[in-house]
C-alpha cells in the first residue's frame, strides 16, 4: 500500500501524539519498584492546586512526624490563651528520654524550660523528651485527637505517646506497621501542610513561628533536601522508627518546598514502611522522590 505525503505526515503526527507521557506518578512508581517495603508519597502545589500521589490513602507509621501535629495542638492552646507563650514548663522524670534529646542532656540540673524552646527542639531537633512533656501538658492523645477532628483532618492519627509507640514496635515490628494507630496517609499529610501554611489552623503569629521552626530542622538532611539544589528552602519534619530483626518500621519526611522563580510552594509527604534496606538507601529513595517532584513542579 502506498501513502501520499500528507497521509504519511498524518500518521506520524498521530503516532507522536499517542506517545506515552512520562508523568511524575510514573517516575515515582519506578523509584518505588527499586526499593523494598511500601513507598507512599503525595505532592500538592499550593499555588496551582495540582496534586499527585502514590499509595496516597494508605496508612504509614508516623514515627517522629507526630511531633508536627503535637506542635500545632500546643500552639492552638497558646492561641486560645490556655498556655502562655512565654510559659516555663517543668520537665518531670517520667518525661525524660535519653536518646536524641537536648532536654535530657540538661536534666536534672535544669528542670524548667521555656515553651518556645521545647517546641523548637521537639520539631527542629526531634527532641524525644520535649515531645513527652508537650504531649503530657497538651492533654495526651484524647485532646490531640479532638483537635485534629475539630480541624477536619482525618489523614493523621495520634493515639499513643511516642515512647509507647517505640515500646510497641520493639515487641513486634510487623504488628506495629499494620497498626492504624499513630499513622498518617500521604494525601492527608499534604492537606494538613496546605492548611497550616495557608494560615487556616493557627493565628498568624503561631503559623509564622511554626514555619520558622520547620525551616530550622536539622534532622534528615539527606531526605527531601538531599538532591535539591543548594539554597532551596525546605520547611519539614522527619520521622524514623527503630529497626528490629532487620525490619524498619518507617522512614519519613514531610514538609513544604519553596519553588524557584515565583512558582509557589510544594507540599510533599514521603513515607517508606517495612523496608529492610539500610538508612542511607531509605533516605536516598526519599531524596529521589522529592527531586522528581521538585523538577516537575506538578506543572
Amino acid at each position: 500500500m502506498q501513502f501520499t505525503r500528507r497521509q504519511y505526515l498524518s500518521l506520524c503526527g498521530a503516532g507522536l501524539s499517542a506517545a506515552p507521557v512520562d508523568t511524575l506518578a510514573d517516575r515515582w512508581r519506578r523509584i518505588a519498584s527499586e526499593t523494598d517495603g511500601t513507598l507512599g508519597a503525595a505532592a500538592l502545589n499550593l499555588q496551582s492546586g495540582q496534586h499527585v500521589s502514590l499509595h496516597g490513602d494508605e496508612r504509614f507509621p508516623l514515627a517522629s512526624v507526630c511531633k508536627l501535629p503535637i506542635a500545632m495542638h500546643i500552639l492552638a492552646l497558646v492561641d486560645k490563651g490556655k498556655l502562655p507563650r512565654d510559659a516555663a514548663i517543668e520537665v518531670i522524670e517520667q518525661d525524660v528520654v535519653t536518646s536524641v534529646s537536648e532536654v535530657a542532656q540538661r536534666w536534672p540540673k535544669q528542670r524548667s524550660f521555656l515553651l518556645d524552646e521545647l517546641l523548637l527542639w521537639m520539631v527542629a531537633k526531634s527532641d524525644n523528651t520535649a515531645v513527652e512533656t508537650l504531649y503530657r501538658i497538651g492533654g495526651g492523645a484524647a485532646a490531640i485527637a479532638a483537635r485534629l477532628q475539630g480541624w477536619h483532618l482525618d489523614g493523621m492519627r495520634i493515639d499513643r505517646s511516642e515512647r509507647q509507640c517505640n515500646r510497641d514496635a520493639a515487641e513486634s515490628m510487623r504488628r506495629f506497621i499494620a497498626d492504624p494507630r499513630d499513622s498518617g496517609t500521604p494525601d492527608g499529610t499534604v492537606q494538613l501542610l496546605k492548611r497550616l501554611f495557608r494560615g487556616e489552623l493557627l493565628s498568624p503569629s503561631s503559623t509564622a513561628r511554626l514555619v520558622e521552626i520547620l525551616r530550622a530542622t536539622t534532622t534528615g538532611a539527606a531526605r527531601i533536601k538531599g538532591l535539591l539544589p543548594v539554597g532551596v528552602v525546605v520547611a519539614h519534619k522527619t520521622g524514623t522508627t527503630a529497626t528490629h530483626a532487620g525490619l524498619n518500621g518507617s522512614t519519613n519526611d514531610v514538609g513544604v518546598i519553596e519553588l524557584p522563580e515565583g512558582a509557589g510552594r510544594l507540599a510533599l509527604a514521603v513515607y517508606l514502611k517495612g523496608s529492610t534496606r539500610d538508612l542511607a538507601a531509605r533516605e536516598m529513595t526519599i531524596a529521589r522522590i522529592a527531586k522528581a517532584a521538585f523538577d516537575s513542579h506538578l506543572a
